[in-house]
């Protein structure tokens, strides 16, 4: 059982790498080309002020969100917060996402993105619980992550 805490901590930073990925792949994607990525989703841009409230919005808040979990996952003393950073934002988006599919009549259209955000938000759980519970422990019963 010791060695599973002294890859605890390792496991805990594993679980910030998807979301921290993920956000950064949406940033880029709306960085690039936000016209092309909103049209993909079926909405249509207004040129100039709506192009860059677009890239602002749906690129540069991903991106900020992306760096503030890669620095999170760099530090032993941060993975807790970017683990629950993750859980507040996966949870208010699946929130809004069953919200707006009941309210649009788009349950079939989400379905796939519902069980995705789901799946993130039980594994940030789990990453949660074991980084709470591995800093419980004695010192001298867990390795650390330097």
């Amino acid at each position: 059982m010791n060695k599973f805490w002294k890859v605890a901590p390792w496991l805990s930073r594993l679980m910030l790498l998807p979301p921290t990925a993920i956000f950064a792949l949406i940033a880029a994607r709306y960085l690039a080309d936000p016209v092309a990525s909103a049209a993909a989703q079926g909405i249509v841009l207004p040129p100039g002020l709506g192009v860059t409230i677009a890239r602002v919005g749906f690129g540069g808040f991903p991106l900020g969100c992306s760096i503030f979990l890669a620095t999170c996952l760099l530090s032993e003393r941060r993975v807790i917060i970017g683990l629950t950073f993750v859980a507040i934002m996966i949870g208010v988006v699946l929130g809004v996402r069953v919200f707006g599919m009941t309210m649009d009549s788009t349950v079939q259209e989400n379905l796939k993105l519902v069980n995705a955000e789901a799946g993130l938000l039980a594994v940030t759980g789990f990453g949660l619980f074991l980084e709470w519970s591995r800093r419980r422990r004695p010192r001298s019963q867990h390795g650390t992550a330097g």
